[in-house]
């Protein structure tokens, strides 16, 4: 019977530094046409502050590099959105009342107000 032997820490530690390494579009062997894609519009995100694949408009981006479906442990803080922030700076032009944290937050991302038109 043969005896299997343990990883030993190094080896762990290298294993988890391969496996948690992203590789760019350019070094995938999967062809365009089977990549998993999906819609980002970063005006609606949580992660968007912190994604690299963000755009001014609505993109399909693939699957792998959007913020939303990576892994916890890759994944930045979600934070308000764009669209959230405009809605309660909208709230604050329209005159309700609003929480102190609330208008701390708007005092410092939309002092001027809505950065878009909001229906």
């Amino acid at each position: 019977m043969r005896r299997s032997r343990q990883r030993t820490p190094p080896f762990d530690k290298a294993l988890d530094d391969f496996l948690t390494t992203r590789l760019p579009p350019s070094a995938s062997g999967v062809q365009p046409l089977y990549r998993e894609t999906t819609r980002c519009i970063a005006y609606m995100c949580v992660y968007a502050y912190g994604c690299a694949e963000r755009a001014d408009r609505a993109a399909q981006v693939m699957t792998r590099r959007c913020m939303r479906y990576m892994p916890d442990s890759l994944r930045v803080k979600p934070k308000l959105s764009d669209f959230a922030l405009d809605l309660l700076a909208k709230q604050r032009q329209a005159g309700v009342e609003l929480g102190a944290e609330t208008t701390a937050i708007l005092d410092e991302h939309r002092p001027n107000g809505p950065l878009r038109k909001v229906a």
